[in-house]
């Protein structure tokens, strides 16, 4: 099998998820899958859940967060370090946020609560490989390096686009596989 360049998938990814953002069908997609995983036995059994808020490409995290802190869930999100490291900081209505230099918001605060021994880490990408677990993130290795140190249950959160039933791209040894996958579809 001939195997796509990760950058090329990338970069397809990219436009072609953009292009979905505003569309009726990513919507109800993204619903499907806040149902789906709300009603997923693994989020009932964890307590503290990291989870990135969402850029508009990405299945939209703002209605998830809203319902896991209904649900009492203990709510992080990452924040990226020097040398492309990661960690995850307590995050509520309260936290204040800043737009890093990639459009994504963190919290920044240097009295930020800091917890990196989560429960379960919602894994955000660009391609999912569902035969492998295999990700395709967006090319800093943030969350692989994260998750090389840190054991910690994974989910993904999967549209119609993201969805690859074969891995088409290279994994190399140190994309860490994610271990569960919710899917849209």
């Amino acid at each position: 099998m001939n195997l796509i360049n990760k950058n090329e998938l990338r970069n397809l990814q990219i436009k072609r998820l953009t292009e979905f953002a505003s569309t009726r069908q990513k919507l109800l997609e993204d619903t499907r899958l806040k149902e789906k995983m709300l009603m997923s036995p693994l989020i009932r059994e964890v307590n503290s859940i990291g989870i990135s808020i969402s850029m508009p490409l990405e299945v939209d995290t703002a209605p998830i967060i809203a319902a896991l802190w209904q649900m009492g869930k203990s709510v992080y999100i990452p924040r990226c370090l020097s040398k492309r490291k990661m960690e995850f900081t307590y995050y509520d209505q309260n936290t204040n946020l800043t737009k890093t230099k990639f459009g994504v918001l963190e919290d920044h605060d240097p009295k930020a609560i800091v917890k990196n021994d989560l429960d379960l880490i919602i894994v955000p990408g660009l391609a999912y490989g569902l035969d492998k677990g295999s990700r395709l993130g967006f090319g800093g290795g943030y969350y692989d390096r994260f998750l090389e140190k840190h054991e910690a249950q994974t989910l993904s959160l999967v549209n119609s686009l993201q969805n690859f039933s074969k891995t088409s791209w290279e994994v190399e040894k140190h994309d860490i596989p994610i271990k569960n996958f919710i899917l849209a579809k």
